[in-house]
């Protein structure tokens, strides 16, 4: 290996050094649709700040539920839900809230609550404590459930506004997208290819009206990195000026 090549590496190196360690202490939000890898990533993502020395929390931020569980008790009883097979071992949840105006909005404040909670205790507490938490999928990504589900699209309604305003000021986030045919392939606990088209469209009229950086996962493991990587130099260069 050549000098010049030995050089480049150990700069990158460092780079990538000086980019976790400015990470220390933020919450950093993994989101998209289902199959485009946000889980491998922040896995990655997490051995690189461990390694880095810096204290990190992973957690997985979907289906908060307490409060919630039994409002879908009765919805299921009531037909504002039902459970749809997908094969020979799992079932999914279908909700069909946005039939009644309000189941609707029970729907939503109840989710809203039980978000609240939860992130009491796996994000604002860690965050308090000094960690940098990572969270695969989270507020942005419930966001995206409760439109899809109520067919609610205005942004500015109270309760989605609310729902924001739970994101803490600093926090990083990304968009993870794939083509949906793949995207579906590599889940095999999705309930359709019209369910991620759908949710894909959120999310990126999401990314447009927010500026959240999309991140493309149809390439290798690497090319994907190294996109994240840049986004959040880029990032921590705006937060400096």
């Amino acid at each position: 290996m050549n000098t010049e090549k030995v050089c480049r590496m150990k700069k990158e190196k460092d780079v990538e050094i000086k980019t976790m360690k400015n990470l220390k202490g933020r919450l950093i939000c993994l989101s998209g649709i289902d199959g485009t890898g946000k889980t491998t990533i922040a896995m990655r993502l997490k051995e690189e700040l461990t390694s880095s020395g810096i204290k990190c929390k992973y957690v997985w931020f979907r289906n908060a539920r307490f409060l919630c569980l039994p409002f879908l008790a009765l919805c299921y009883l009531t037909g504002f839900a039902e459970s749809v097979k997908i094969d020979e071992n799992r079932r999914v949840g279908v909700y069909h809230f946005y039939k009644n105006r309000l189941i609707t909005h029970l729907w939503i404040w109840i989710s809203i609550l039980d978000i609240l909670s939860s992130s009491l205790w796996k994000v604002y507490l860690p965050l308090k404590r000094g960690y940098t938490v990572i969270a695969d999928r989270y507020i942005l990504d419930a966001l995206v459930d409760l439109m899809c589900d109520t067919k609610i699209n205005n942004l500015e309604a109270l309760p989605f506004k609310f729902l924001l305003a739970l994101l803490p000021r600093e926090a990083v986030t990304f968009i993870f997208d794939a083509n949906v045919e793949e995207a579906f392939k590599r889940k095999n606990d999705t309930l359709s290819l019209e369910y991620i088209k759908e949710r894909q469209k959120v999310y990126l009229k999401l990314s447009q009206e927010f500026k959240i950086p999309v991140i493309e996962t149809d390439k290798s493991l690497n090319i994907v990195w190294e996109s994240l990587l840049h986004h959040l130099k880029m990032i921590d260069e705006m937060v400096k000026r």
